[in-house]
């Protein structure tokens, strides 16, 4: 049976769709063979095809009861219907980075689940639960304003000067690759342990870009397609991969000083 929601909206809690809370009671029951069956089906007319609704419950299910299986076979279909959608709402061409928007708004809706009963908004997935598609049009547009105000940032920000004067992220890496090559001592253990806990605190594809180029010394690209990078060991673009770096660098920035 399905779990009751507990998120509370502006006219009382939130009910499933009857329909809804009728599949996700059945595709519960469902053996991992069937339900693969069943996840094949890709079109919305079809009387067996799982609603993204219920995808959803069955991936918190999933989570809930350490059903790893069911994570890894149900989460993938989710995902791949998310990435449909963006291809189409975040094309190619609306914004200077949109493979890079939609890579953020699919590993940002990837940690709610990680995420999911904790933190402040422990219910945050309930309104999916509900009417999915309104409530992944509302996330997509939250980080699509957030990327553009943030276009709009960069777009004000200066041009370094004639002189070669360094940009704005290059100190803080700097400490960065400082605190990997020095040797251990009293004071700079105390820095090295704060700047890798704020290391690991990035989202993934932020931390490694981070790591593979400031740490282990990649290139971030390369013209020999034959040579190891940062881009390909995270299999994307050069240009990608310093994106990531730039927003990496805005969360170091306090390390930029001394202590």
């Amino acid at each position: 049976m399905a779990r009751t929601l507990q998120k509370t909206g502006a006219n009382g809690p939130l009910v499933r769709p009857d329909d809804v809370e009728t599949q996700i009671d059945a595709a519960l029951t469902l053996p991992h063979q069937p339900l693969r069956a069943r996840l094949d089906i890709t079109d919305p007319q079809d009387a067996d095809h799982l609603r993204s609704e219920t995808l959803v419950h069955l991936v918190r299910h999933g989570r809930r009861t350490g059903d790893q299986g069911l994570i890894s076979l149900v989460l993938p279909v989710l995902l791949a219907r998310c990435e449909a959608n963006l291809i189409v709402k975040v094309p190619d061409g609306q914004l200077p980075e949109a493979a890079t928007v939609r890579e953020d708004i699919l590993g940002e809706f990837s940690e709610m689940f990680a995420s999911d009963g904790t933190g402040k908004n422990p219910d945050e997935l309930d309104f999916y639960e509900c009417k999915f598609n309104r409530a992944f049009r509302f996330f997509r547009i939250d980080v699509v304003r957030r990327e553009t105000g943030r276009l709009k940032l960069v777009a004000q920000m200066p041009e370094p000067d004639q002189d070669g004067e360094p940009e704005p992220h290059d100190d803080v890496f700097a400490r960065v690759s400082e605190v990997f090559r020095s040797p251990a001592t009293q004071d700079g253990d105390v820095f090295r342990s704060e700047l890798h806990d704020a290391i690991l605190e990035l989202p993934p594809d932020e931390r490694d870009a981070v790591i593979l180029v400031h740490a282990l010394g990649y290139q971030e690209e390369s013209d020999d397609p034959a040579e190891e990078t940062a881009a390909t060991r995270c299999d994307c673009t050069g240009r990608t991969i310093r994106n990531r770096l730039t927003r990496a660098a805005t969360k170091l920035a306090r390390f930029k000083e001394d202590l």
